[in-house]
């Protein structure tokens, strides 16, 4: 069925990636933007394993207005990210799964600013207007080294995977990227006839301490938001949260459930997000301490955030194009908003089919 096999081969592919867009100086350290975005494995046939080949996928994502709620009031983030990446099902079986890996290269451009008027030297927040921020960066390399797909029958797949993120992206005074290691267990699900496309793709967060380059929060310069690598200290009677800083853990679920019609698929999506354990403040903070000693934007949240849309796509064959809009509908020290995402999967090469000999029987 060549729709199924573009899902296929688009989920497949996709599983690499692990888009940085999250929000500031909430769940994580104060002053990076975490290491995943919520909602970009939506719509991906992840468990389904594709054939043979080397695959590209271009990921996109536009967050026109993140609105902090919580933890986050008053600061809002306008944000642009592209993603290229590299998958290769290898074609070879391990425990009767099939066996694929993965390399994924985010790049990120997004503003900050306070969602009140206050603004750096203008009278209007956001863009294209004054008090806005621009930051742009290299995000950290994403590694799967092993992805395992199987095929159980009757149209269900099931699959997991470990994602490796190193932290080799940007380094300036004011970047948002993380400065740690982030280890992400996964697992799919995926259920295929031809009529509908049911997908349900798992994540688990778990970041090591932050080096302290990042999380230094601009206090002197009565900046209602965070700045990245600009030291550790945070004024001169707090300094050091930033060292040692260790993020809490996060449970990402994205699910979809698609219809398909000729060449075309649609149907209701949604993210779910979930914080599971507390930050660990460097410096020799706890959470308590911070929040007794820092402003209130910084506070040591635990974030939650539901977001739901609708997703369209369209198989061209060797082509797959998929585009999907959320909005968030709950949302606890986290930002809320809508989120515009995109994605394009096409083949690269693929093993050459053997040819027939030249003497038979």
């Amino acid at each position: 069925m060549q729709s199924f096999r573009a899902s296929a081969l688009c989920g497949a592919a996709v599983a690499a990636v692990a888009l940085a867009w999250s929000n500031p100086g909430h769940a994580y350290e104060p002053g990076d933007f975490g290491q995943y975005l919520s909602g970009n494995n939506i719509g991906a046939m992840i468990a389904a394993p594709p054939p043979p080949g080397l695959y590209g996928v271009l990921d996109t994502f536009v967050a026109p207005r993140g609105t902090g709620v919580g933890q986050n009031l008053g600061n809002s983030t306008t944000s642009f990210l592209f993603a290229p990446t590299l998958f290769w099902s290898t074609g070879y079986k391990f425990l009767g799964a099939n066996v694929s890996m993965a390399v994924v290269q985010p790049f990120l451009e997004t503003a900050v600013y306070p969602t009140n008027g206050a603004s750096l030297g203008g009278n209007n927040s956001g863009p294209p207007f004054g008090g806005t921020v621009w930051f742009d960066n290299i995000e950290n390399t994403q590694l799967t080294p092993l992805f395992l797909q199987w095929t159980l029958g009757q149209g269900w797949f099931a699959g997991t995977a470990m994602t490796f993120i190193i932290p080799d992206g940007s380094r300036y005074n004011g970047t948002l990227n993380s400065d740690y290691f982030s280890y992400q267990p996964r697992a799919f699900l995926a259920y295929a006839n031809k009529d509908w496309h049911i997908s349900a793709n798992f994540r688990y967060d778990i970041n090591s301490p932050s080096a302290g380059h990042t999380g230094a929060y601009q206090i002197a310069a009565n900046l209602p938001f965070p700045l990245g690598f600009g030291g550790t200290p945070l004024s001169a009677t707090v300094a050091g949260i930033g060292n040692g800083y260790r993020s809490g853990d996060v449970a990402f679920l994205d699910a979809a459930a698609l219809y398909q019609y000729k060449r075309w698929e649609f149907g209701p999506v949604a993210s779910f997000k979930y914080q599971t354990t507390n930050d660990t403040p460097g410096g020799g903070f706890t959470c308590a301490s911070l929040r007794a000693s820092l402003p209130t934007s910084l506070q040591c949240g635990k974030s939650e955030n539901v977001a739901i849309g609708g997703l369209v796509g369209l198989d061209l064959g060797a082509v797959h194009m998929q585009a999907w809009l959320t909005d968030t509908v709950h949302t606890k020290d986290d930002f809320g908003g809508l989120g515009v995402y995109s994605r394009l999967v096409f083949p690269l090469w693929a093993p050459e089919a053997p040819t027939r000999p030249l003497i038979t029987k």
